[in-house]
């Protein structure tokens, strides 16, 4: 699993637990209550649909309402009674009576049980027992040492598990600044700090934290940027890492099209010296944020690779593909139906042609096709809140898609009610302006109707 995936999964835990907290931002407005959010619930978080086959089936189907997610909790007393961590506890106090509280041979015994707490899910007593061990490993090796990096690696783990935002956001910026200062900009063990310190942007910014939401993007762009230079420069265009990281920039430049109003304000002293700083690290030139250009040139340059090391028909036709999903995404129509006829006039030449192309082209696909996370529908709110007690349920919904990709006809199929009727009628509109790819024939898009997808909502 790769940094990206990985912070995609701890940052997505938080929508499993069950609490009576929730952060908001400080200086800004408290939570509502638990007793007007049970009376008005809102729509947080829709995940991508998925294709559902009515098989005849005609307008309600069936399927479990008001779920609750529900993450068990752990006794951490448990541990004790089992002596899983008294080894490590022994060997600490045994090292503290001979060489006291600063001698370095804790860190390695601090490191194992906070790995062991961490497995247990004893995310705060990790974080403690991390936290300590680097504090001696910087007194016993230096501020800047570089023993300190994995322990810092696990303890950011632990804080995004644990929702600290705040402390996960200081500590990811210390892990890539030791980086930085121990390898330089050149050393390809940068690389996947890189990574790290991108992928963590992206996520802050999908959870709406942070007090500019537009550095997040630019940060994220920089960084995406500089690794993707890094992997080519050290291992070469065919690296699979670099696939993923054309993804990331398209994605990054997705979010900035879609949020433009969190670009204002990073003119400000403070976020363009911040950036400006980050920007000499990675010894970049290039002014970021950016949207339509920096991922149309990130989707061409996919084509290109599966050109030059790929050679599979289909995986060109269908890079082709998402190159005219972004055209139509910012209304180049005429230049999207363009791509989409040279896909399918690709696909043509193949002898399986006709199943290639009923497979790429024969239903409507959600877009963008490169984002694979929960779409935060708090984002357009004036302070977007991040919530830790969220219920979800499913619905089905149908609809037609014009040729430009425009959602008509809407109706959700599903039992409404006094308790779902306004989390309804938020789906409803979250779909209706959603994108979807169109329908191919011959070549060309088309209107279509009766599709229906399955949604799962967060409440």
């Amino acid at each position: 699993m790769n940094i990206f995936n990985r912070l995609l999964v701890v940052s997505l835990i938080f929508l499993l637990k069950i609490g009576d907290h929730s952060y908001a931002q400080e200086g800004h407005a408290d939570q509502p209550s638990a007793e007007t959010t049970r009376s008005t619930p809102r729509l947080h978080y829709l995940e991508k649909p998925i294709f559902v086959e009515l098989n005849n089936q005609t307008d309600f189907i069936e399927y479990p309402v008001n779920q609750i997610s529900e993450k068990a909790e752990i006794d951490f007393t448990s541990e004790v009674e089992d002596g899983m961590t008294e080894p490590f506890e022994l060997a600490i106090e045994t090292i503290e009576e001979n060489g006291g509280a600063w001698d370095s041979q804790l860190v390695e015994q601090l490191s194992s049980l906070g790995s062991l707490q961490q497995q247990r899910l004893n995310h705060p007593a990790a974080i403690e027992s991390y936290k300590r061990a680097i504090q001696i490993s910087r007194i016993a090796q230096g501020l800047h040492t570089p023993d300190q990096i994995p322990l810092l690696e696990s303890m950011i783990d632990s804080l995004i598990i644990s929702e600290n935002w705040k402390q996960a956001d200081l500590y990811s910026d210390y892990l890539f600044f030791v980086q930085h200062k121990a390898y330089g900009i050149d050393d390809p063990r940068l690389i996947p700090a890189i990574e790290r310190l991108a992928s963590w942007n992206i996520t802050a910014f999908n959870l709406g934290y942070g007090d500019q939401l537009g550095a997040r993007l630019s940060t994220a762009q920089m960084l995406f940027s500089a690794g993707l230079r890094a992997v080519v420069s050290n291992y070469g265009r065919s690296d699979e890492r670099v696939l993923q990281y054309l993804k990331d920039l398209a994605r990054s430049a997705y979010y900035v099209k879609m949020y433009p109003e969190y670009l204002a304000g990073m003119d400000q002293p403070e976020f363009r010296a911040r950036q400006e700083n980050l920007r000499q690290k990675l010894d970049s030139f290039t002014i970021y944020p950016r949207s339509f250009s920096l991922g149309e040139a990130a989707l061409q340059d996919i084509i290109n690779y599966h050109i030059q090391e790929d050679g599979s028909v289909f995986a060109i036709a269908e890079a082709i593909t998402h190159l005219a999903d972004w055209y139509l995404l910012f209304e180049r129509r005429t230049i999207a139906q363009s791509r989409y006829l040279q896909a399918w006039s690709l696909l043509s030449t193949e002898p399986d042609g006709d199943k290639l192309k009923q497979r790429l082209f024969g239903n409507v696909v959600p877009l963008p096709t490169f984002i694979e996370g929960p779409k935060n529908l708090e984002m357009r709110a004036s302070v977007p809140k991040v919530q830790s007690k969220l219920n979800y349920s499913i619905a089905d919904v149908s609809f037609s898609v014009s040729i430009t990709g425009s959602v008509r006809d809407v109706k959700i199929l599903a039992e409404e009610d006094e308790e779902n009727a306004n989390v309804l009628s938020r789906l409803r509109r979250a779909v209706r302006f959603s994108k979807f790819r169109p329908q191919i024939e011959k070549g060309r898009p088309i209107n279509s109707e009766g599709h229906v997808f399955r949604y799962r909502y967060w409440y």
